[in-house]
């Protein structure tokens, strides 16, 4: 199905509009149409060969996270798996994944600062594996560095030895414009064969604050990977922004008005947004966890060397007789 054609369906315009409204939609659509020439299986094959080029670069995680919960002088500790999917962004093994996650204090903050008074919450990983492509091998990673302010963390694999990674580049974006297509590459679970495929929507409106960011005509809710257009080109990232400004009147009530505004109701006035950020502070934000990760290397490495060796059991493992 083409892109304006997935288009029209989404929005609804009239397959035969007339008047000052058909005009309009005229306009409307024409920037959009696809180049002068290029046919539906022009526009599949170049689909196709985005999905091919940039499918090997975004990896499975598996995260097991501890979270700690402390509120009114009691503490509760709890732990779960939990998964999502990666882009590689430098072929030694370093991966940009969405800091949703990991970071509580973000959720709060995309729900205007609501939060329980008194309640403290802290989310760490304690094991995380990674699958490149469709292999079997799940390598180790750690944390190397998080970005609370793009909502962004990365993660380091280990044991990749020589072995160099297919990543995506960012040092050359692409400034979209209102109206243009933008495609997400994603994969599926370990019980789909991690198969690749695509997502697109349309850039719909960009805002100057708190940083420079599109919207979309509807949120992609892979946070963290990258969106291209339809010829490749790098646009940006996925991300949450959070605007900092408290509602006048917190309410934790589940009233209509909160309903309406936690998914995007009322006017555009909803609690938080899925934007698309461009690449040089993703480029900054890469460089820097880049050197951080190598600091963190050195100290895991250092810990593991300073660790006390486990002592044999008598009889080689086995139980000694009474």
């Amino acid at each position: 199905m083409g892109l304006n054609l997935v288009y029209l369906e989404r929005t609804h315009v009239m397959r035969n509009p007339i008047g000052a409204l058909g005009l309009f939609a005229a306009l409307l659509l024409a920037p959009l149409s696809p180049a002068r020439g290029q046919t539906p299986a022009d526009e599949a094959s170049q689909l196709q060969s985005l999905v091919a080029k940039n499918a090997p670069a975004i990896v499975t995680v598996q995260l097991v996270l501890k979270t700690e919960v402390k509120m009114g002088g009691q503490a509760h500790d709890s732990e779960e798996r939990t998964g999502l999917e990666g882009v590689v962004v430098s072929p030694d093994g370093l991966i940009m994944i969405s800091d949703a996650q990991l970071n509580p204090k973000r959720l709060e903050e995309m729900f205007g600062g609501l939060a329980a008074a008194g309640m403290d919450m802290k989310t760490t990983p304690t094991d995380i594996k990674v699958v490149v492509e469709r292999e079997e091998k799940e390598y180790d990673a750690f944390l190397a560095a998080t970005d609370t302010n793009l909502g962004l963390a990365f993660l380091k694999i280990e044991g990749l030895g020589d072995r160099k990674l297919a990543a995506v580049d960012f040092t050359n974006t692409a400034a979209p414009a209102i109206g243009q297509p933008i495609v997400l590459v994603t994969r599926l679970d370990k019980g789909f064969d991690y198969a690749p495929f695509f997502k697109t929507a349309r850039i719909s409106g960009e805002v100057a604050k708190p940083r420079q960011a599109w919207l979309m005509d509807q949120d992609l809710p892979d946070l963290g990977l990258p969106v291209f257009s339809p010829a490749g080109e790098v646009v940006g990232v996925l991300t949450t922004l959070t605007s900092g400004i408290k509602p006048e009147s917190p309410d934790l009530s589940m009233g209509i008005g909160m309903m309406m505004r936690m998914f995007g109701g009322g006017g555009g006035q909803s609690l938080f947004h899925v934007f698309v950020v461009p690449g040089q502070p993703i480029v900054t934000a890469i460089a820097e966890a880049r050197q951080r990760a190598v600091v963190v290397a050195a100290e895991r490495a250092k810990a593991k060397a300073s660790a006390p060796s486990t002592p044999a059991k008598p009889g080689g493992g086995k139980p000694a007789k009474p």
